[in-house]
Parts: structure tokens; sequence; C-alpha cells
């Protein structure tokens, strides 16, 4: 009998197929699924939840970008320079229907997301505690950035990536990724080749360089909005604490920020509803910065910084000189020592 030829992309199609089946199959219907990142919106989680939402709309699925929050001077900069504005701001989930980029637990979500429906997650960070009576589209993997596995989702649905969508794409990797040094997985190096030529933003490196120079550009910004810009909660051993990360250009700022920082977080405490408050300063000002981590309140807090990681008594603050991440080193190590207490 006679072969009949095979298409030369049936297997690539099959793929394809499948992928979107595995997104359009969860039972959205018509009500408009809101797609959004954690408490505290990075560049990461807004560019995620607007290119996200672009891609169920192109799959037919209703959907619409949010945030938190006030977008940080990071992001505000790269989307006005994109002509974009910010998605409408959500800051409480129940009754509405959720497909969650960049975070997978209540603590870092939007108040009432137990009494929400959430549809599908995407992270990159350790899962978290989310729940749901049905089965949903979940995707975590270990990459750079939550973009990168947008990415993905469009190249395996076949879904074409317009320019303004991957300019955010690009804005969210390269600010995870602290410009493609920092967590940078193969995942992440296609995704930001691919992009480069669609965004056309031209030079990247000096497109980063003024992100980063915005996060530690405070303006006419209170203490406590410092505090909660980019600022996290987590949970371990029972025990629940914050950490917020604060930017500065020169050890001199620093000095400026600390009692500001200090005086924040003694505000912002007994509303927290946290065991431990922590807030770490990136120095800018080196070509390696180290990370100081202020005052610690809280019982025990500052004897778990002592105990997790060697610290120098510095003004009023413990000095770690190494340049810590919190995703990746700072609340890994602090869980590890928390559940070892339990």
């Amino acid at each position: 009998m006679k072969k009949e030829p095979v298409a030369k992309n049936e297997g690539r199609d099959k793929k394809t197929r499948a992928s979107r089946c595995l997104l359009s199959d969860v039972p959205y219907g018509e009500e408009t699924t809101w797609v959004i990142g954690h408490r505290s919106p990075d560049s990461d989680a807004v560019g995620s939840a607007i290119a996200c939402a672009y891609l169920l709309n192109a799959l037919g699925i209703k959907a619409e970008a949010a945030v938190s929050g006030l977008l940080n001077n990071e992001t505000r900069l790269a989307l006005k320079s994109f002509g974009m504005t910010s998605p409408l701001v959500i800051d409480k989930a129940e009754g509405k229907q959720f497909f969650l980029v960049d975070h997978s637990s209540y603590s870092q979500a939007i108040e009432g997301m137990k009494k929400a429906k959430v549809l599908g997650i995407l992270d990159h960070h350790g899962f978290g505690d989310i729940q749901t009576s049905q089965p949903i589209y979940v995707r975590s993997a270990a990459v750079g950035a939550t973009a990168t596995l947008v990415w993905l989702m469009f190249r395996e649905t076949g879904t074409g990536i317009p320019q303004d969508i991957a300019k955010v794409l690009l804005m969210a990797l390269l600010s995870d990724t602290r410009n493609m040094i920092r967590n940078v997985s193969g995942a992440d190096r296609e995704a930001f080749a691919a992009l480069v030529p669609l965004a056309r933003i031209g030079d990247t490196d000096a497109f980063y360089k003024k992100m980063e120079r915005s996060l530690a550009d405070y303006g006419n910004m209170t203490g406590r909005d410092i505090f909660l810009s980019d600022y996290k909660e987590y949970e371990a051993g029972g025990k629940r604490f914050g950490i917020a990360v604060v930017r500065a250009d020169t050890t001199e700022r620093i000095g400026e920020l600390k009692p500001q920082m200090a005086e924040a977080m003694k505000e912002y405490f007994p509303e927290s509803g946290q065991d431990m408050l922590y807030t770490i300063f990136h120095d800018r000002s080196g070509d390696r910065p180290h990370s100081l981590v202020l005052l610690s309140l809280g019982e025990g807090a500052e004897e778990l910084l002592r105990e997790t990681f060697p610290c120098e008594d510095g003004e009023n603050c413990l000095l770690i000189r190494k340049n810590l991440s919190r995703k990746t080193d700072i609340v890994p190590a602090l869980t590890k020592m928390l559940e070892r207490a339990k």
C-alpha cells in the first residue's frame, strides 16, 4: 500500500492543539477571568499578567489583566516608554475568577482569594498553598521569570506575539533576572533571544539600566509607601514574616532611608498580622552590592537572622556583606531555619 505523505509540521501541530486544549478546557465560562500577580506588583507580575491575558483572549477565553496595587517606579517607567497604561487595580477577590501569575500562596494574593475561583496558576517560586475544588491549569518551573512561562505558552499554542506584548514580556524578564545575570535558565535565554527582535526596543542593556535606576528613585513617597512598594509575606514553621526590599544608589542614601523604614515598620507591624518584619537594603553603589538587613521587628526576629546568616553589627542594623536575593537566598534560608525549630 502506498504511504500517504506526512505534513512537515504535523508533530508540531499536534503539540499546539494539545497545548491549546490544556489551556482552553478549563471551565472559564462567560465570566471575565482576571489575570493578576502578587501584592506589591513588580515588573514580572505586571508584564506576565498583561501578556497572559492577551494569550487567553487569543485562545477564545474572556480575560483581562489586573494589578493588585500601584505600580513601582520601574514598571511605571517601562510602560510609559511603551505607550501603555497600567491594568485595572483590583484589591478584593471574592466572587471573581482568576488566573494567578508570579505567585501561588494566599499570603501574597489580594484579599478574599480564598472566596474566589482560581482557574490557573503560573509561578516560578516555591509552590504555595492555593487550593481549588476542581482541576485547573498549573505551570511551575525553575526559570528566572514568570514571563518565560508565558512565552513558552505562546510558543506551544502557536500564538503570535505582537510588539507591545513582546515589550512587556522582555521588561519582566530583564527585571527579574537583573538583565539576564541572575537565576537564568535555558528557557529564559530562548525567550530573550526570541523577544528582542519582536520588541524592537533597541539597546536592552541601556533600557535595563534605566529601569534599575528608577527603582531607587522613590521621589516624594512616604516611608510607608517605600516599605510596601516591594514587600512580600511568607509563612514557615508556624511563623509569619514579611520582607521589604529597598534600593539605594549610595551608602549615604541608605543612611537617609533607614530611619524612615524603621518608623514605617513600627507603624505597619500591628496591622500586618506578621510575627516578624524585615527590611533588606540593596546598596547599588558598588560593582558587587551587598545586602543590609535593617531593624527586625517581632519576638525572635533578630535572633533568627543571626542564626541564619553571618551578620555583622552595623548602626541600628545587621550587615551581611553578600549580594543576597530575597527569593533565592534569604527566604529559603529563613524558612529552613524556622521549619527546623518548629
